[in-house]
C-alpha cells in the first residue's frame, strides 16, 4: 500500500468534527451527545431487555446531562491511564478487557454523581455497568461510523 493511498484512506474515514481544524470543544460536545443517546440506549437495554428491575436509571434530564459529561471526562483521563495498567491483560483477552475498563468508568461515574448530590443517577453492581458499558460502547460506535463523511469505508 502506498503512501497516497493510506492519507487518502485517513482523510475519506477521519469525521469532519474530528479533525484537528475542528475547536476541541465542538469535539467534545459531539462526543458529549453521542454519550447522551448511549446512556439513553444503556438505560433501556439494561433495564428492559436484560434485568426485569432497574439496575441502570438515569431519572431525569438534568441526570443525564451531568452523568454523561462526568462520563465523557472520566473516560477523557483515565482510559489511556487504566488501558496502559492492564496491557496485558488487553493481549490476552484480544481487547475485550476495554469493556470492563468502561464499566469501571461508568461506576466512577456513578460515584462521582454520589459525591457531587445527583441521586437520580445510579448502576445497581458491576454486570448492570458492563451491561450498560456495552451498550453506550456499541451506540458510540455506529454514531461515529455514521457522522463519519465516508460512513463505511468504501473507496474511490
Amino acid at each position: 500500500m502506498s503512501r497516497i493511498t493510506i492519507a487518502h484512506l485517513w482523510e475519506e474515514t477521519e469525521p469532519p468534527w474530528d479533525r484537528g481544524d475542528v475547536p476541541w470543544i465542538v469535539r467534545m460536545a459531539v462526543r458529549w451527545g453521542i454519550t447522551l443517546v448511549g446512556f439513553l440506549a444503556a438505560e433501556w437495554f439494561v433495564n428492559d431487555v436484560v434485568y426485569d428491575r432497574d439496575r441502570f436509571i438515569v431519572d431525569g434530564t438534568e441526570a443525564l446531562l451531568i452523568a454523561a459529561a462526568i462520563f465523557v471526562g472520566l473516560r477523557a483521563v483515565l482510559r489511556p491511564i487504566l488501558l496502559f495498567l492492564t496491557c496485558p491483560l488487553q493481549l490476552i483477552t484480544f481487547g475485550l478487557f476495554i469493556l470492563v475498563i468502561n464499566a469501571v468508568i461508568v461506576l466512577a461515574t456513578e460515584e462521582v454523581c454520589d459525591c457531587l448530590n445527583v441521586d437520580r443517577f445510579q448502576v445497581d453492581g458491576f454486570f448492570p455497568a458492563l451491561l450498560g458499558a456495552l451498550a453506550i460502547s456499541v451506540v458510540s460506535f455506529v454514531l461515529s461510523r455514521f457522522l463519519r463523511r465516508n460512513p463505511f469505508g468504501t473507496l474511490t
